[in-house]
C-alpha cells in the first residue's frame, strides 16, 4: 500500500514538472512569435499577448492582459462584426479590420482568428493574429496618385504630340501655298 502512494506521489511530481516546462515552452513561444497574436477569453478578454503584439500596439507586456480585445479596435461596429462573426463560425481570415495603436495611430491589419474549442465544441478561447498592412495601403495610394498624376501628364503630352503633328501639318501646307504664291509672283513678273 505504501509502494502504491509512493508511485502516486512520484508520478504526480513528475507531472508536474512536466506542466512546469510546458508552460517555460509556452511563453517561450510568445516572446520569439515574429507575427503580432493574442489569445483572449470566450467574451473576448485578452488573456496572452506576444511580444509582437505588444510591439504593433505600443503597449508594454501585460499592459492588455485582463483588457477587452475591443480596445484596440478603431472601428468600434466593423470589429464588432468580426467578432460576431467568429463566434459563429468560430474561425475568420485576413479580414481587414482598423485597429488603433496605444497612441492613437491608426493600424490597418489583416486579422485571422479560430476558436479553441473543448470535446462539446464550446469556445474556451480564442487565438488572434494580425498582420500589419498599414505600410502596403499607404504605398498603394501613393502609387495610385502617382499613376493618376501620370495619366494626366500623358493625356496632356500625347494632346501636345497630336497639336505638333497637327501644326507640322499646317506648316507643310502653308510652305507649299508660299512656294506657290512665290511661282505665281515669279511668273507674272
Amino acid at each position: 500500500m505504501e509502494t502504491t502512494k509512493n508511485l502516486y506521489q512520484r508520478r504526480e511530481r513528475e507531472l508536474v514538472e512536466d506542466i512546469v516546462v510546458l508552460e517555460k515552452a509556452i511563453k517561450n513561444f510568445w516572446e520569439i512569435l515574429p507575427i503580432p497574436a493574442c489569445t483572449t477569453s470566450p467574451i473576448f478578454i485578452i488573456l496572452e499577448t506576444g511580444k509582437s503584439f505588444d510591439t504593433l500596439f505600443n503597449y508594454k507586456k501585460d499592459e492588455l492582459i485582463g483588457e477587452t480585445l475591443k480596445k484596440v479596435s478603431f472601428d468600434k461596429n466593423n470589429f464588432e462584426a468580426l467578432l460576431d462573426n467568429l463566434s459563429i463560425k468560430r474561425k475568420v481570415s485576413n479580414i481587414e479590420i482598423a485597429l488603433k495603436a496605444k497612441d492613437g495611430d491608426k493600424i490597418l491589419a489583416l486579422v485571422s482568428a479560430i476558436a479553441q474549442e473543448d470535446d462539446d465544441r464550446e469556445a474556451f478561447s480564442y487565438l488572434f493574429s494580425f498582420v500589419d498592412v498599414t505600410l502596403i495601403k499607404k504605398t498603394e495610394e501613393e502609387l495610385q496618385e502617382k499613376v493618376v498624376a501620370l495619366e494626366k501628364f500623358q493625356k496632356i503630352a500625347i494632346g501636345r504630340e497630336l497639336k505638333m503633328v497637327e501644326l507640322k501639318e499646317a506648316l507643310g501646307r502653308s510652305h507649299e501655298e508660299v512656294k506657290k504664291l512665290i511661282r505665281q509672283l515669279a511668273e507674272k513678273n
